[in-house]
């Protein structure tokens, strides 16, 4: 990558969170000609709400980062 970069071509990012894949999927052709239609839609229902659930988690570190804060 550090190569390419040196050399001037252009490295594009990969997603760092689920919640970026998917609004890269929205504008992909590829995915949408593999996925047309409702086909897509109910993947990117589906996705979205793991994803939903997923940040609305708590985590072992979550509670014994913050509850020793509360009074």
């Amino acid at each position: 990558i550090y190569a390419a970069i040196k050399a001037g071509k252009e490295v594009k990012k990969l997603p760092m969170s689920l919640g970026e894949a998917l609004e890269f999927l929205k504008n992909s052709e590829v995915v949408r000609r593999g996925m047309p239609g409702e086909m897509y839609r109910l993947y990117d229902e589906y996705k979205q709400d793991e994803y939903a659930r997923f940040m609305s988690t708590v985590t072992d570190w979550d509670k014994d980062t913050y509850m020793e804060c509360l009074p």
